[in-house]
Order: structure tokens, then C-alpha cells, then sequence
């Protein structure tokens, strides 16, 4: 920025110091004042100079200097040709070797869930936090002598295999110090939840008799007795009896989010399943009043980011092809917002999270069928489907490519969301069909040591191959699963280390340039926003990213570790460090 040397006046704002000082940094970048006045009227509001730009535009994909007015980029290229767009008004910013990025595109982050499940909503229980159940039940019992006697206590992060005992809490670890409270408890995946023995009693989750029957998603021990763990759908049997959230909380949770995210240099996400299935999901933070809050920040002018949303009719477990037609028939779009602020793009389904089909049938054959119906209703409706799936990637684009094939459209853009066990013999089919394949390379490098013990082995998720075989792959974070910083997802994606410390796959690993596409173009490939946002190019929105450091210089294992220096959103400067 501004040179340090200078001490202003206590009375000018920071932010008017910077465009002062800016004039004086535009002389001497034009080596004089002739040329300012001579293009005064066309002057940049901002000018980056002496940098290193990775543009991910391949037409130019290298350059020192970039310039933005009116929320526009209007020059890419050499310092010399900045020198006309510096003015009396023109803030300059010395890049010293710096990188510049387009701004981050994270394809799949649920920001409200992110936030709601942090302090105050909720108890912090990630791995930083919590190391062992009997930290986990400490800070309970801490949350239960200050919270009033029947009052919910919620909480969320814990990874049973990062915990000390290697195993879930449960109903009796949690009774011990909240027997007068009803306690939830969501894992780091939003995959299964420990509640105590008062939540399972409003729930009335009870012990399994002679001829009882098992509710689905609910643990049991031999003698029939709910042991407090909840799996997938059978969450929603304690989700749903949570005290929802207001709308004005969302809101405040959603812009806390983006606040948050503005400092990862990230300017668009999607926020992958908001609607009449969520409110089961993520804490009871998923429903449609979260995408009820996001509309009224985007007609507020308030919502500082690009958001696409996806509409999701279902919840996690127990899907039709009846739900998804019903939800869709009663889901009106909204209207009155700009939709390069926030858009209802497409509609989310599951398939699978790692095991059989968690659609509605008797058999993984039925289940096929029912998914395959559920994908042609949403798309036959005009929309963009993501599924989420692992073991099922086969499964889901046969689904994807039958739909195409009775319902031609051009661009559908489909897209197999995790994808985790994808074959290599797909990969043809999927660049065929232009459906995108959208892993998350945090979640991988936290499981790759354990992928790769059983059947899949190194092949777990093969980036390099998909890319080569031209099938869009995504970046993204799945905050709150991975925290959202896009760069520890840039060097695994780079080096195929595992948090374990080995390598896996080397021979999957990306080029920088590959794996920047993957957060930055491919992001806007799946916002069928590539012309305008997404690259560095003149034209373009003016949503970039400038990093504390050099990418190509710094060490690919060190990636991680460099800072985000500044965020750009729609030409200004919403985040400086």
C-alpha cells in the first residue's frame, strides 16, 4: 500500500490517506504528471503494479499490473501500460513480488452452518478445541452451569478419530454432567450427531422391545438401548425438535460468515442445500429461511459476496423422486435480487455418503431407480443438479447422462459433488457429458491415510486424471467440515501429501496453474459466470485476491501457510490484513 514512512493526521481515515497517498504513488509510477492529467477522465479508482499476476485467463496468462474502475478491470499486463489509468484518484498498491489471483471461488461452503455452529450459537468442539471425549464432556458440563435447566445445549467439530479415546461420544458420557439439559452434538462431517438421554426422551427415541423396531440412523447396543449416536437422516429425529433459529440470527450468521471469508481472499461460494430439506440438517441451519436470509441481504444491497445457492427439497436420508417433485412444484425462485449477488442455480440431492443408497427403496437396485428419477425430475425442471455422493459415482452419472438423454439440454452442468471413488474408466463419460467432479483436497489429505488401506488405494480421487481427461474439477472447502482456507486445498491438490505426512498418488498431483483453475475458473464454469468473473482479464468484474507472498516461489509443502494480504469484491477493498 502507501508508503509506511508517512505519519497522517489523526483526524483523516485510514481509507483517505491511502487514496492521498495514492495520487503521490501515481506520479511516481507515471515518472511524472503529464500523462495523469492528459487521462485524468479515465483514471483507475485502483492500480496493483510490480506484482506477479496469475490472471487464468490464457490469452494472457502472466502479467505485473492490473487496474480496476468502476468495479471493472480495465487493463492486465506490463507496469509501463498501468501508467495511463493513474490519476489524482487513483489508490496504488506496490505488489512487491506479490501473487494477485482472481478472487477465490470456494464451489461448495455452507456459510450460515460455518457460523451458527461456532460460539455464541454454539460450542466450538473442533479438533483445536476438543482432543479427547472427556474434553467434549468438560466443556458441556462448563455450558450446562451457565445455561438455565431445560434449554437446549448445541454444539459441533468433534472427530471421533481425532479424539483420544478413538471412538463417539455418547448418551452416558453426556449425562453425567447435563441430565436436566437435552444435549446435541454434531460431528466435523454434519454426518452424525451424539445427543444425551433428555434429548432422546423428546425425541422419543426409546429402547427396542421384544418386537420393536429400529428407527433408521439411530445406534443401538446388544440389548436394544439407543446408545445417543445418530447416523445420516436419523438426525432429523433430534434436528427438527432444535429451536430454530430466527431469520435476523441467520442473517447476522451469514454476514459474520462472509466477513470470515473475505480474509481467505474468497468473493464467491456456493452454498450447497438450502430449503425445505434442511431444516434437519446442520444443526437445524439449512432450512429455507437461511435462503429466506441470504435473499433479504441481496435486496439490502448488503450481501458482499457472489453467492449461488442450492435448492434442496430433500434431507439426507429418504429421498423420492414424490418429495423432490412436490418441493420443486412449491418452490418459487426469487425474485427482485441481482444474480451476480445470489442465485438458486441448481437443486442438491444425496445418493450416498459412503455406504448403500440413502434414497427411498428395499434394495440398492430400487434405490437406483428412485435416484435416477429424482435426478430427471430436477433437471427436466430446467435446473443444474449437484448429488452427493462417494461410493455411488457411477450410479449418480448414469442418473445424470439418462436424464440428458430424454431431456436434451445443452450445458446442463451437472455435477458429482465429493465424488470421492470415482473410476478412471468414468472419466470419458463425465468430460462427455461436461459433468463436473467436485472433491474437497482438505477432506482427502485428512483420509487419504485410511483410503488408501482398502480397495481404492492411491486411486482415491484421481485429480490429475480427471483434468486431463477434461472433466471440471471443483475446489472447495465444505466449510464447516474444512476450515475455508483454499490454499491448504491448492498444496494438496499440488504435492498428494496427506495431513499423515506420506504421498499418495504422486502421479495424480496438479500444477500450480491446475490447481488455482480448480478454485478460480472451474468456480465460475459452475456459476455459468466464465464470462465475466473468474480470471484476471479486461472486462471482468473486479473480484481479486492479493496474497502475502509469492505462490511460485514459495514451496509447494508451504502453500498453506501464506497469508492473504488484501480481498477486492466488485472493485473495493473489503479486507486488508
Amino acid at each position: 500500500m502507501t508508503s509506511p514512512d508517512i505519519r497522517p493526521p489523526a483526524t483523516i481515515s485510514r481509507r483517505g490517506v491511502g487514496r492521498i497517498l495514492g495520487a503521490a504513488a501515481a506520479a511516481s509510477l507515471l515518472g511524472g504528471t503529464g500523462r495523469a492529467a492528459a487521462s485524468e477522465s479515465g483514471a483507475a479508482d485502483l492500480v496493483f503494479h510490480n506484482g506477479d499476476v496469475i490472471t487464468m485467463d490464457p490469452r494472457r496468462p502472466r502479467a505485473t499490473a492490473v487496474a480496476v474502475r468502476a468495479g471493472r478491470i480495465v487493463y492486465v499486463g506490463p507496469d509501463a501500460g498501468a501508467r495511463a489509468f493513474a490519476g489524482r484518484g487513483t489508490e496504488t498498491v506496490d505488489l512487491r513480488g506479490r501473487t494477485l489471483t482472481p478472487g477465490i471461488n470456494d464451489t461448495h461452503l455452507h456459510a450460515a452452518v460455518y457460523r451458527l455452529n461456532l460460539p455464541p450459537y454454539a460450542l466450538d468442539l473442533g479438533p483445536a478445541a476438543a482432543k479427547s471425549v472427556a474434553d467434549i464432556v468438560a466443556a458441556v458440563a462448563a455450558e450446562a452451569g451457565r445455561t438455565p435447566a431445560g434449554e437446549w445445549i448445541r454444539g459441533a467439530g468433534w472427530n471421533p478419530n481425532r479424539l483420544a479415546e478413538n471412538r463417539e461420544p455418547n448418551r452416558d458420557d453426556l449425562d453425567r454432567v447435563s441430565p436436566d439439559h437435552p444435549v446435541f452434538l454434531q460431528d466435523s462431517g454434519y454426518h452424525v450427531s451424539a445427543v444425551n438421554s433428555r434429548a432422546l426422551e423428546i425425541a422419543g427415541i426409546t429402547d427396542v422391545g421384544p418386537n420393536g423396531t429400529r428407527k433408521p440412523g439411530v445406534d443401538y447396543d446388544a440389548n436394544g438401548r439407543p446408545t445417543g449416536v445418530l447416523r445420516y437422516g436419523g438426525q432429523a429425529l433430534v434436528q427438527l425438535l432444535l429451536p430454530p433459529r430466527t431469520r435476523e440470527q441467520r442473517k447476522q450468521a451469514i454476514q459474520d460468515a462472509l466477513t470470515r471469508l473475505r480474509a481467505e481472499g474468497i468473493t464467491s461460494f456456493t452454498d450447497p442445500g438450502l430449503g425445505p430439506g434442511g431444516d434437519g440438517l446442520g444443526g437445524g441451519t439449512q432450512g429455507i429461511e437461511t435462503l429466506n436470509a441470504y435473499v433479504d441481504l441481496a435486496r439490502a444491497g448488503t450481501l458482499d459476496a457472489r453467492v449461488s445457492a442450492l435448492f434442496l427439497p430433500c434431507s439426507q436420508s429418504g429421498g423420492s423422486a414424490a418429495a423432490v417433485d412436490k418441493a420443486l412444484r412449491e418452490f418459487t425462485p426469487p425474485t427482485g435480487v441481482d444474480p451476480r449477488r445470489f442465485a438458486v442455480r441448481g437443486v442438491k440431492l444425496f445418493s450416498d455418503s459412503g455406504g448403500d443408497l440413502l434414497v427411498a427403496g428395499n434394495t440398492n437396485e430400487e434405490r437406483a431407480a428412485e435416484l435416477a428419477e429424482m435426478v430427471r425430475i430436477a433437471h427436466a425442471a430446467g435446473y443444474q443438479v449437484g448429488v452427493h455422493c462417494y461410493r455411488w459415482v457411477p450410479t449418480v452419472v448414469d442418473a445424470f447422462t439418462a436424464a440428458l438423454r430424454r431431456h436434451p439440454r445443452a450445458d446442463a452442468r451437472h455435477i458429482a459433488m465429493h465424488g470421492a471413488f470415482v473410476p478412471e474408466s468414468l472419466l470419458p463419460t463425465m468430460a462427455r457429458y461436461r459433468i463436473g467432479l467436485g472433491p474437497q483436497a482438505q477432506s482427502w489429505a485428512n483420509a487419504i491415510h485410511r483410503a488408501a488401506q482398502g480397495p481404492a488405494g492411491d486411486a482415491f480421487l484421481p485429480w490429475r486424471s480427471a483434468v486431463d481427461a477434461g472433466v471440471p474439477l471443483l475446489g472447495s472447502s465444505d466449510a464447516p467440515v474444512n476450515a475455508p482456507n483454499w490454499r491448504a486445498g491448492v498444496q494438496a491438490l499440488i504435492t498428494r501429501r496427506g495431513a499423515c505426512g506420506d504421498v499418495h498418488g504422486p502421479e495424480q498431483r496438479l500444477t500450480l496453474e491446475q490447481a488455482l483453475a480448480a478454485y478460480t475458473t472451474a468456480g465460475a464454469w459452475q456459476d455459468f459466470a466464465e464470462s465475466w468473473k473468474g480470471s484476471v482479464g479486461v472486462g471482468k468484474v473486479a473480484d481479486l485476491c492479493v496474497l502475502g507472498g509469492n505462490l511460485r516461489t514459495t514451496s509447494p509443502d508451504e502453500i498453506t501457510g501464506v497469508p492473504v494480504a488484501m480481498t477486492v469484491f466488485d472493485g473495493r477493498v473489503v479486507y486488508e490484513a
